[in-house]
């Protein structure tokens, strides 16, 4: 079984105004106590939403373990983009490596130990990127040869991840590199099918251009295939998205494709790969499943890229309701 020992690798929350998710994460963290806990909330968009980020920030209050906390309270709102790339720029300042929760990513408890295990037999390769928690093509009943495999296309939600410093560090949210790598024979090949291809042009062009706004984390996966880096996904699912909903940045409908519950909440034995080899197909299968857009995604993303950001963050809730009670 995964090992039961104390868990020394620091975590990081990423909060903001949602109470009750934010409630359950840290209640997860809780019980696997950790030895260092940053805590990270973002300010409020408004006097009336202050209620709410206080609320949530006093969780870290309920620390009733030995725990080194660190508390980085953003004075006004920074947006989740901003917000995140400040609150990891924070975290791995101070740490060499650790694990990062947001405040809708609720892990079962072999989380923990999986992350804290994998950081210490990867420390030094640098090829291997991040950790990531959850796998949403995991089967409920899992007999694997090995705990998790490798993926070099990111497939697989960054909900609930573990990584390093030396990974971060490479990290550029304004992705200067891009225009320079589109479009070449090298960036070309990568890809597995011309429809990945042509997703991730199109994801990467509207993230760089400004177009997808709120988006932190396509900025790292174009840094990972720039520096050739890896993708740890576990064979079992070990976190449960539970922010699908009108309070959500990048979450917002509940018929989403990736609003799937299959977590995994029992022990398991942890066992390494024999070698370090990419599962291509395995690749290719979530993109089709999960990220390949239909003509309604692309649509909506192109009139969202025509409303200014206040004024869609002001409308998206009422839009997602709609689209909900139609099963878009």
């Amino acid at each position: 079984m995964i090992s039961n020992e104390a868990l020394n690798t620091p975590v990081l929350i990423n909060a903001f105004s949602r109470y009750d998710t934010t409630l359950k994460v840290f209640e997860a963290v809780r019980s696997a106590k950790p030895t260092k806990l940053y805590f990270a909330c973002d300010g409020p968009r408004t006097e009336k939403e202050r209620l709410q980020t206080d609320r949530v920030r006093g969780l870290v209050e309920l620390v009733d373990w030995p725990c080194d906390v660190h508390r980085l309270f953003h004075p006004k709102n920074m947006g989740l983009k901003k917000a995140m790339v400040a609150n990891l720029d924070w975290f791995f300042e101070h740490e060499p490596e650790g694990i990062v929760l947001e405040d809708d990513t609720a892990p079962v408890p072999s989380f923990f130990p999986f992350c804290q295990a994998l950081l210490k037999h990867y420390r030094e390769n640098e090829r291997i990127w991040w950790i990531l928690g959850s796998n949403l093509m995991a089967d409920p009943n899992p007999k694997p040869e090995a705990s998790y495999y490798f993926s070099e296309h990111g497939y697989g939600a960054p909900w609930g991840w573990a990584g390093w410093r030396r990974s971060w560090v490479l990290y550029d949210v304004a992705m200067k590199a891009w225009p320079s790598v589109r479009n070449t024979p090298t960036w070309n090949e990568f890809f597995l099918s011309r429809a990945e291809r042509s997703e991730a042009d199109f994801i990467f062009e509207a993230t760089w251009d400004g177009r997808i706004p709120t988006t932190w984390a396509f900025q790292n996966d174009f840094a990972r295939i720039l520096n050739k880096g890896l993708t740890v996904i576990p064979e079992y699912n070990l976190v449960r998205n539970i922010g699908f909903s009108d309070a959500g940045t990048n979450t917002l409908q509940a018929t989403d494709r990736r609003d799937v519950d299959n977590a995994y909440d029992r022990p398991f034995e942890l066992v390494h790969p024999d070698e370090v080899v990419v599962d291509a197909a395995r690749d290719l299968s979530y993109f089709n499943k999960f990220v390949r857009p239909n003509f309604f995604r692309r649509f909506r993303t192109a009139v969202k890229s025509l409303i200014p950001t206040r004024v869609d963050a002001a409308i998206t809730p009422y839009v997602s309701k709609i689209l909900r009670r139609i099963g878009s």
